[in-house]
C-alpha cells in the first residue's frame, strides 16, 4: 500500500470529534453548545471503517493466528491496561470514600471487569464522578468500543476464510445486510418497547460490521477504487446526503445507505485525496487521545474547570489529553510495538 494516505489524519479528526461531544455531554455547558454540531456517531463510525480496511490488510500481510493476533493485542491491550489501571489508582484522590472504603469489592470489580474488556458489568469507581452533571457516567465511557474492536480482530480470520471460498462479494453483502438487520431489529425493539437495553444491544459488535466489512472491501477492492478517482468521493457525498434525509435513530433504508456512503468517503478521503503529510511524525496519538479524553474531562468537571470557565475547560483538557497521548504513544504503545519478535515482521 501507498504509505502517503490519509488514513492517519482521519484517524485523529475521528478521535477529535468524538471528544467534541463529550464535552458537552459531561459538563452539561450551554456556552459549548457549537461542539453538538460536529456529528459523533459519524466520527466512531470512521474509526470502524478504517478498522475494516487496515484489520484485512493486516491479516492478508500475515495471514497465521500467532502473527496476526500478537501484531493487533500489543496495538491497543497495553495502552488500554495501562488508563484502566491508571484511573483505577488516581480516583482515590477524587472519591468522595476514605481509602478504605474505595479500595474494597466495587474497585475490584471495577478493575477486573474493565480489564476484561467488560467495562459494562463496572462502569464506575466507588465514590468517583457521582455529583458530576450527567447522571450515570462512568470513568471512561469511550472504552466500551475496544470490545468490539477486539471481536473484529476475533472474526477477521474465519471472515477471510469464507471470502476465499465463497468470494469476498457475496460474503462481505451477506455479512453487510445481516450486519444491518441486526442493527435495526434491536433500535426497532428499542422504539417499540422503551427499554433503552436494546439501544445497547444494536450498537455492539454484530451491528458495527455494518461499517467494518466494507472497510473491508474497500481494501480488497483498493485498486479498481483508485482507478475510479474522483467519481468515489462524488458518489459517496451524494450517497451521503441521501443518507441524512432518513431519521438516524431508527430502522429505515437509511440503515444500509449510510454505512456504504460513509465508506465511500473515507476511502476517498484516504487514498484519492492530495496527501495531507505524516501526522505521526510525533506519534501515533490518535488512540491515545480516544482512550484517554474521556475521564480528564470528568475529573476537570468535578474539579468545577468547566464551570469556572467552559472554553478554558476545553483548552486544558486538549493541552493534558496530548501530554497523556503522547506519554501513551513514547512509552507505552511505541515499545510494545518495536518489541514485537521478528517473525511477526515477515
Amino acid at each position: 500500500m501507498n504509505r502517503h494516505n490519509n488514513f492517519d489524519a482521519l484517524r485523529l479528526l475521528a478521535a477529535a470529534g468524538v471528544m467534541a461531544l463529550h464535552f458537552v455531554d459531561l459538563s452539561q455547558e450551554a456556552a459549548l453548545a457549537p461542539l453538538t454540531w460536529v456529528d459523533t456517531k459519524m466520527a466512531l463510525s470512521v474509526f470502524f471503517v478504517i478498522s475494516g480496511y487496515l484489520v484485512f490488510m493486516s491479516w492478508d500481510r500475515a495471514p497465521h493466528w500467532p502473527v496476526y493476533l500478537a501484531r493487533r493485542l500489543r496495538r491497543i491491550v497495553p495502552a488500554y491496561a495501562v488508563v484502566v489501571a491508571a484511573c483505577a489508582v488516581l480516583g482515590l484522590a477524587l472519591s468522595t470514600l476514605s481509602w478504605r472504603d474505595y479500595f474494597g469489592l466495587a474497585w475490584g470489580r471495577y478493575l477486573l471487569a474493565n480489564l476484561g474488556f467488560l467495562n459494562f458489568l463496572q462502569p464506575s469507581l466507588p465514590g468517583v464522578f457521582t455529583g458530576n452533571p450527567m447522571p450515570g457516567a462512568p470513568v471512561n465511557g469511550a472504552l466500551w468500543t475496544i470490545k468490539v474492536e477486539l471481536m473484529f480482530y476475533i472474526v477477521v480470520p474465519a471472515i477471510a476464510a469464507l471470502c476465499r471460498r465463497f468470494g469476498h462479494h457475496r460474503v462481505l453483502g451477506v455479512g453487510f445486510a445481516l450486519s444491518c438487520l441486526w442493527w435495526g431489529g434491536f433500535v426497532t425493539l428499542a422504539w417499540h418497547t422503551g427499554r433503552g437495553a436494546f439501544f445497547e444491544l444494536a450498537k455492539q459488535m454484530p451491528g458495527q460490521l455494518m461499517f467494518f466489512l466494507p472497510g473491508a472491501w474497500c481494501y480488497l477492492e483498493r485498486q479498481r477504487l483508485q482507478q475510479l478517482g474522483w467519481r468515489v468521493g462524488a458518489a459517496g457525498l451524494l450517497t451521503l446526503v441521501l443518507a441524512y434525509r432518513f431519521d438516524q435513530t431508527h430502522a429505515n433504508l437509511g440503515v444500509f445507505i449510510y454505512p456504504l456512503a460513509l465508506t465511500a468517503c473515507v476511502f476517498w478521503a484516504a487514498h484519492i485525496l492530495p496527501w495531507l503529510g505524516s501526522v505521526t511524525r510525533h506519534g501515533d496519538l490518535s488512540y491515545g487521545l480516544y482512550i484517554w479524553h474521556f475521564p480528564v474531562i470528568q475529573a476537570l468537571v468535578q474539579l468545577g474547570v468547566f464551570k469556572a470557565s467552559p472554553w478554558g475547560g476545553v483548552t486544558l483538557t486538549l493541552c493534558l489529553v496530548l501530554m497523556l497521548a503522547w506519554a501513551s504513544w513514547r512509552w507505552v504503545e511505541s515499545p510494545w510495538l518495536r518489541s514485537a519478535p521478528l517473525a511477526e515482521a515477515r
